[in-house]
């Protein structure tokens, strides 16, 4: 498994985690909001960042496109 989806495993449990959701509400969040490619293109900053900053953007994006 490369780095970069290793990443992503931790960005789902991290998230999950901290929103105390199921593993299968946040695979749906993430699917729903198209947070896997916002995780994707900022990889290089959210690995070497603290976790609650890719939470905030990440509650940011849905925030942004909820209706």
């Amino acid at each position: 498994m490369s780095e970069e989806n290793i990443f992503l495993v931790f960005v789902v449990e991290y998230y999950r985690n901290k929103k105390n959701i199921s593993g299968k509400e946040t695979i749906a969040l993430f699917d729903k909001y198209d947070i896997w490619n916002l995780a994707k293109r900022s990889y290089f900053i959210w690995h070497i960042e603290s976790p609650e900053n890719f939470v905030r953007e990440i509650d940011n994006c849905v925030s942004a496109r909820k209706p």
